[in-house]
This record gives structure tokens, sequence and C-alpha cells, in this order.
């Protein structure tokens, strides 16, 4: 194994972690990690890896009045979902990152049922997904505007980055469909179980991937939901996170409750033009984990870092292995 394929950990102490969130500052390898703890004090971890140094370092660690379900990072502005474990209700919290470990947090508030943020890049618009609704929020105007509001309770939601308009949300194992502009929602079942992650292709349109509690992970065409365009059949663990590479698609990380994380090439339903009949292939393993792995993230510094979460609090940053950087690139 060369040197650039070895793993670089960190420990956050015996805390447990849920999330990992890439934060886009230049073309670092910054990630935000935060804990989940019902009994203890909870923190945001804030850490950038330094690739040719091969180490971890931190850059802010932040106290948080409760257990972190996710972060969503718009530069330097963290959006953290998190749970008030007196008052067992959603918060939401914006912070706002400076030099030198400095942060400084602009709101802290009560918000029931919040499931996501969505923060589509360059924009001064993001969207609040909740079991119910989504609301659009103009950050300039400091303006509300409710766009999707029903009964139905769903569980997770994400915005096509392609199409403004398209929204996709998860009830239990039903994937639901619905463009803004329309009132029409095309729902089908997706899984035999509950969908546990969504992640779109940022490269080709209408395309996203689940991942579920019936050990499986299937590639979509939204448009055509009468079946799955790939479906990875041979999984032995429930898939908890999937996620395209956010530069080369036909790489997919899938991360599993028994600790490991499998890489593919799938470029049969990538944007990348097939030039050759080559079936899609299992990349690399890795297992360096020892429990589930609730969060796992791709860096936007560069395609080839990956960074996991394990629940029992380490950190573990991956790459992909030189000869697939060759393949992709040659």
């Amino acid at each position: 194994m060369d040197q650039q394929t070895q793993p670089v950990q960190i420990s956050f102490g015996e805390q447990n972690c849920r999330c990992v969130s890439n934060i886009v500052i230049n073309k670092r390898h910054i990630f935000a990690v935060g804990t989940w703890n019902a009994k203890k004090n909870n923190e945001i971890y804030v850490n950038e890896y330094l690739e040719l140094e091969q180490k971890i370092i931190q850059l802010h660690k932040i106290p948080i009045n409760g257990m972190v379900e996710k972060i969503i990072a718009k530069k330097e502005q963290l959006y953290v979902i998190y749970i008030d474990p007196q008052q067992r209700k959603t918060k939401l919290c914006c912070i706002e990152l400076a030099e030198n470990g400095r942060y400084q947090v602009n709101f802290d508030l009560l918000y029931e049922g919040l499931t996501n943020v969505i923060c589509p890049e360059d924009e001064s618009i993001i969207y609040l997904s909740s079991n119910k609704s989504i609301i659009q929020f103009d950050l300039n105007k400091q303006s509300f505007d409710n766009i999707i509001d029903d009964n139905d309770l769903y569980n997770l939601c994400e915005q096509d980055p392609h199409h403004k308009n398209l929204f996709v949300r998860s009830q239990n194992n039903y994937l639901c469909i619905q463009d803004t502009r329309e009132k029409k929602v095309n729902k089908f079942k997706a899984h035999s179980l509950q969908i546990l992650d969504i992640d779109f292709n940022p490269n080709k349109q209408y395309y996203l991937i689940t991942g579920g509690e019936d050990c499986l992970a299937k590639v979509w065409d939204i448009r055509k939901t009468q079946y799955a365009i790939k479906s990875f059949e041979d999984l032995q663990n429930s898939v908890l996170q999937a996620k395209f590479n956010k530069f080369h698609d036909q790489l997919v990380s899938l991360s599993f409750d028994d600790g490991t994380i499998s890489l593919y090439n799938i470029t049969s339903v990538s944007s990348v033009p097939q030039l050759n009949k080559e079936d899609d292939y299992l990349v690399k393993q890795y297992d360096e984990h020892e429990d589930s792995i609730y969060g796992l993230s791709w860096s936007r510094g560069t395609a080839w870092v990956l960074a996991s979460i394990g629940y029992s609090g380490h950190m573990i940053i991956n790459t992909v292995p030189t000869t697939e950087k060759y393949k992709i690139l040659l």
C-alpha cells in the first residue's frame, strides 16, 4: 500500500458521533464533526487534513447545547441541527467561523421537526426542511417563504442541484418527488425497509442514490421510477450513508453499520462516457472503524479524500487508491 492511501485518524475521546461535513474553503480539506451524547457536554470539532504532512489538526472546538444530528456548511457558516436533551426538542443554530479558533453564534432557535438545511452554492437563499414542510429563507432580506406544506410526515429531504424546484423526500421506505411549481407528488416504493440516505449526482441530471435498512443501495433516474437503474444487491449490512464523489461521479462510497466503507466505480450510470463495456466494480473496502459509520463526506478540496466518522468518535481520512486515480485521469 503506498503512502497516499494510508488512513489518518483522529479521536474525540469518549464521545459518540453521528455526523461529519465538509467545509468548502479554497481547496483545503476541512471537516466539521458533531458529538452526540445525552449525558455529557457536546462539541463541534472543526479539523483540517493536511495531505502532504499526512496529519489532522484541530482548528475549532465549539461547545453546543445538545446532541448534534447534522452539520451543513455554507463556506464559513455552519448550520447545526441538534437535540436539546432537557427539552427533547430539535433546535437550529448558525455558527460563523473566524480565524485563530474564533467563532460567533449568529442565532440559536427552536425548530421542531427540522430534518435538513439545504444550502445552494453561490446563493443567498437556504431551505429549511422539516417533517412536514419546506421553507425558503432569504439571507439578505431575512424573509421566509413556505414553498411546500402538507400533512404527511417525512424523514429525509434533498434538493436537486440541477433543478432548484425539484425536491426529493423520504417517507419511511418511499421516495416522494415534488416540483414546487406543481402540487402533484410522485410517490413510489424505493426500498423494503426505511431509507437512510439520499444523495443527488452532482454531475448528471435527475440521478440520485439511496441507501436503506434493507441492505441495498440503489441509483435512480427520478424521471423513470418504475425501477432502479442500478442496485447494489450483494451487501450484507444496512447502508447508513451513500455519497457520490463531487468531482468524478463514477465514484460512490457506501458506509455500513458493521464499520466498513465500500468504494465503487459505477461508470455505467455516471456522466462519464463509457468507452468500453467494462462492468462496474468494487474499488476498495475500508475497515478501520470498529462500529457503525453514520457520517461520510467527500472533500471538496480535491477529488480523492474521503472522511468518515464512527459512532465511537473516531474520524478517519482515507484516499482513493492511486491505481484508481490513474484509471480515471488517464
